[in-house]
């Protein structure tokens, strides 16, 4: 049985930052979804594909499809500037077929390279999937849009569409920082491959 004053400060920091993630990511989808719930039961202004929405849900819908978008255009303009989007065109990854390639993110998210892989080819999947981190940001701006979305549909279809969406949204995030921090731990580990 594991003692609760074993844990390392390492562990107690992954839970800390673990919790805070999935209170940013469960507060979207909890509005999403209580809007959902609010505009599937109905009311004088909802219909199930159409619907007329109250003047503080249009103005919200409005707000949130431009903060989205500012967010995106501001995602973009910082990865064009800081170079992060070429990064992976001039990757020799490209090249190869699309089953070495998951082998390789395979061995990377373990942490186990095997005998036989090239460290080269391993170290570029691992700071590939470090550098994407800023899709990340790029994504949340699609969540805000797609709720904003929702606000300005005000139909049950638009926020069952709207639910999905912030959904699959959210699994992309999760899995772009997983793999962020994965790639960062092989790069850690294996320092030694770095230098090859």
């Amino acid at each position: 049985m594991v003692d609760a004053a074993e844990t390392t400060p390492d562990q107690g920091d992954r839970r800390h930052r673990r919790g805070r993630l999935i209170l940013a990511l469960a507060l979207p989808i909890a509005v999403v979804v209580a809007l959902a719930v609010g505009v599937a039961t109905g009311g004088q202004n909802s219909g199930i594909f159409d619907g007329d929405p109250p003047a503080w849900a249009s103005n919200l819908g409005r707000i949130l499809i431009l903060l989205g978008v500012v967010v995106e255009v501001a995602a973009v303009v910082w990865a064009v500037r800081t170079g992060r989007h070429r990064a992976s065109r001039r990757s020799p990854l490209l090249t190869m077929s699309w089953s070495h390639r998951r082998r390789l993110q395979r061995q990377v998210r373990r942490g186990t390279p095997e005998l036989d892989e090239d460290p080269t080819l391993l170290v570029e999947t691992a700071r590939q999937a470090v550098g994407q981190r800023w899709l990340a940001v790029l994504i949340a701006g699609l969540a805000v849009v797609s709720v904003g979305q929702v606000f300005l549909g005000f139909a049950s279809f638009h926020a069952v569409v709207g639910v999905v969406l912030v959904v699959v949204w959210v699994v992309l995030i999760v899995l772009v920082l997983r793999g962020a921090r994965q790639g960062e731990a092989f790069l850690r580990a294996n320092p030694d491959l770095g230098g090859r």
